[in-house]
C-alpha cells in the first residue's frame, strides 16, 4: 500500500546517505539525486506556472491545448521530483524513482520530437531539446548508480 513519506531538507539528506553509507562517492551520488529532485521540482513549477512561457521558449505557436499537454507534463515531474526528495537515502526504491523520471524522459523526447515539426525558432528549440536530452542522460547515470548501490547492500 502507501507509505508516508516526509519532506526534509536536501541537506538532511545528504548527511542521511553519508551517515548511511559512510563514503564519499556515495555522498556525491546523494547530492546529484537531490539536485535531480531539485530539478524536477522546478521544471514541473515552470510547466504548471509558466507554460506559455514555455511555449514561447520553444518557438511553439501558443495553444490551449499544447499548454494543456506542458501542464500534464508539469504535474509528471512535480510528482517524480517529490518522491525522488522523500524517498528515504538508504531505500533500493530510490532507484526506481529515479528509473522512473528516466520513463518521463523517454515520453519527453517523443513528445519534443512532435513539436519539433511546429517550431519557428529551430535554434532555441534545439537547444531546450539538447538541455533535455542532457538531463535525460544524467538521469540514466544516477538510475544506473542507484541500482548498483542497491544491489550492494542485498
Amino acid at each position: 500500500m502507501f507509505r508516508r513519506r516526509e519532506l526534509r531538507s536536501p541537506a538532511l539528506a545528504l548527511r542521511q546517505i553519508t551517515h548511511h553509507d559512510g563514503d564519499r562517492h556515495s555522498a556525491i551520488i546523494g547530492a546529484g539525486v537531490i539536485g535531480l529532485g531539485l530539478t524536477s521540482v522546478g521544471i514541473g513549477l515552470a510547466e504548471l506556472a509558466a507554460s506559455k512561457k514555455v511555449e514561447s521558449l520553444m518557438g511553439l505557436r501558443d495553444s490551449t491545448r499544447r499548454r494543456g499537454v506542458l501542464k500534464v507534463l508539469g504535474i509528471r515531474e512535480l510528482l517524480h521530483g517529490i518522491s525522488i526528495l522523500t524517498e528515504r537515502p538508504s531505500s533500493p526504491d530510490l532507484a526506481k524513482e529515479v528509473w522512473a523520471r528516466v520513463a518521463g524522459d523517454v515520453l519527453d523526447t517523443v513528445l519534443l520530437a512532435v513539436a519539433a515539426t511546429q517550431t519557428n525558432r529551430p535554434g532555441r528549440f534545439a537547444a531546450v531539446a539538447a538541455t533535455v536530452m542532457a538531463i535525460g542522460a544524467i538521469d540514466v547515470f544516477y538510475a544506473l548508480q542507484l541500482e548498483r548501490r542497491a544491489h550492494r547492500y542485498v
